[in-house]
């Protein structure tokens, strides 16, 4: 276990550096917009200063996009603490929904960029599991970014969640073209075991359906 841990970690932390560069673009882009918006109102006020009427309706709408992307800065900031305090505890209860939802939150730069859609159809209810965040985070990556290159011409993955009798399960449509897997695109390949073996859990893929279906227990603890 000692070893899977420090084989886990040192992909771990690249893991969590290519999320946190896709965050702080996000947050670079979303500052861009407010500059230029805040510019374009100094340009407004310097003209105004030298006479020419104040145009109020363009001086709302930069105003109101700068509201809108402190608002969207806040967001992504939120969601960059959630994710950063997903190492404090190698064990927790977590809502499995919420979680999901924070894991296509912090992604979705990285999903958009492919031209993928992920969309989560949520539980009415909780679906409290108790398992290792971090890794389980890591691990729905993969499965995500394993599909973008399985996904088919709909370019989108549905993500469901159920309850079995087995654990909880994830199930990821839409991945068409799962039968082209190649020598070259193992999957799941060591890393994805290593971290099915630190959380307890098992994945099947289901060609027939194009799925992949990741099982995990309600309560994982060593």
């Amino acid at each position: 276990m000692t070893s899977l841990l420090g084989t886990a970690a040192v992909d771990g932390i690249q893991f969590f550096g290519r999320i946190s560069a896709s965050i702080s673009h996000e947050l670079k882009n979303s500052l861009s917009i407010m500059n230029e918006s805040a510019g374009l109102l100094e340009d407004l006020s310097r003209l105004a200063e030298k006479g020419r009427p104040l145009d109020l309706e363009r001086v709302k709408h930069l105003s109101g996009m700068i509201k809108r992307q402190i608002q969207r800065t806040d967001h992504i900031i939120r969601n960059m603490n959630r994710f950063s305090h997903a190492v404090d505890d190698p064990f927790k209860q977590i809502d499995l929904s919420e979680f999901l939802t924070l894991v296509l939150a912090v992604s979705r730069r990285l999903t958009e960029v492919r031209g993928v859609t992920v969309n989560l159809s949520l539980c009415p209810e909780t679906v409290p599991v108790i398992t290792r965040p971090f890794y389980l985070h890591h691990l729905v990556w993969r499965i995500i970014e394993f599909g973008m290159d399985a996904v088919g011409v709909s370019k989108t993955i549905d993500i469901e969640i159920h309850r079995t009798a087995k654990g909880v399960e994830m199930i990821f449509s839409g991945l068409d073209h799962l039968l082209a897997r190649t020598p070259a695109r193992v999957f799941p390949d060591a890393p994805d075991e290593t971290l099915l073996s630190l959380l307890g859990a098992r994945l099947h893929i289901n060609d027939q359906l194009n799925q992949i279906r990741l099982v995990i227990p309600e309560r994982f603890e060593i």
